[in-house]
């Protein structure tokens, strides 16, 4: 085998965990595997994986060569996607990194479309409500709120992601519903513990915006975890409509402050993708058909 062959076994090794569990992917025996690995460290002079009882963990030069291997691996796959079966489609995977609510309230719903539209393509989700890392995690695009400020990234703007300040029925009937935003501040709020920004909440009152910093009850660093404890009557919750609207629908959650709910312009999705060079067919499927179906 050759170099890219020992980067191909390496990269394996690292997305299944084990060398027996990529011997199996790879239709390898896991001594064959483990002799590829042994010649790349020898190679390279350094050691790739950490080896404790049975058990491998990647090393911090491991973690650079995964980084740089698999973009190898990408533009090889490119190259070859954009010379052969040109007929067949968009081929190959596409790594998105958004919020497990975005992912599973709006991507997810449109994903059979974009798969009749392109069947030899595949999709793996990297879930995380902080931008993630694209070199490093081998994403290929985002999906995030708030205008991008990293200057490497592309950010074509989405859809607008109005916000909901809601209870459910019981919360209220227990605690009495709030009717100005002052009120929130006798009232057990649930927010997040990550972009504590999202827990001033802002309104407009009287024509002037003002901003609540509403007190903490029960955090998160996932909003579905914050609508579960609001829909078990817990707290007052505020998260995107397009993740409660469903709620709202049936009653379950009630809409708290409608009136004086403020929405920036800029409080809107985008969609995230490294600029400076040629974007892969198989990823621009992708960023078409979003930016079709989410018009900002």
């Amino acid at each position: 085998m050759g170099r890219f062959d020992e980067l191909t076994v390496f990269l394996r090794v690292v997305k299944d965990g084990s060398f027996s569990a990529a011997a199996r992917t790879l239709e390898m025996s896991p001594s064959a595997v483990s002799k590829l690995i042994a010649r790349l460290e020898q190679r390279l002079g350094v050691r790739l994986f950490e080896r404790v009882g049975g058990v491998i963990r990647i090393t911090q030069e491991g973690e650079t060569l995964q980084a740089s291997g698999q973009r190898v691996v990408d533009a090889m796959d490119d190259a070859e996607n954009a010379v052969m079966n040109r007929e067949a489609g968009v081929t190959g995977v596409v790594r998105i990194h958004t919020a497990l609510t975005t992912a599973k309230y709006l991507i997810a719903p449109k994903l059979p479309a974009l798969l009749e539209q392109h069947p030899q393509l595949r999709i793996e989700f990297l879930l995380g409500t902080e931008r993630g890392d694209f070199i490093k995690q081998g994403i290929d695009i985002a999906v995030h709120s708030g205008r991008p400020t990293e200057l490497s990234l592309v950010g074509r703007p989405l859809m607008k992601r109005p916000w909901v300040i809601a209870a459910s029925p019981e919360y209220l009937s227990r605690h009495g519903t709030p009717s100005v935003p002052e009120d929130l501040l006798g009232h057990r709020c649930l927010n997040f513990t990550i972009r504590t920004q999202w827990n001033m909440w802002t309104f407009r009152d009287a024509g002037s915006i003002k901003t609540i910093d509403a007190p903490n009850y029960i955090g998160s660093n996932q909003g579905e975890l914050l609508r579960t404890l609001a829909l078990h009557g817990l707290g007052v919750v505020r998260l995107a409509e397009f993740h409660i609207g469903a709620d709202l629908s049936k009653g379950t959650l009630v809409p708290l402050l409608g009136s004086y709910q403020e929405q920036s312009d800029d409080d809107r999705f985008y969609l995230l993708y490294l600029g400076g060079r040629s974007v892969a067919p198989r990823v621009r499927a992708v960023i078409d058909f979003l930016c079709q179906n989410f018009p900002a």
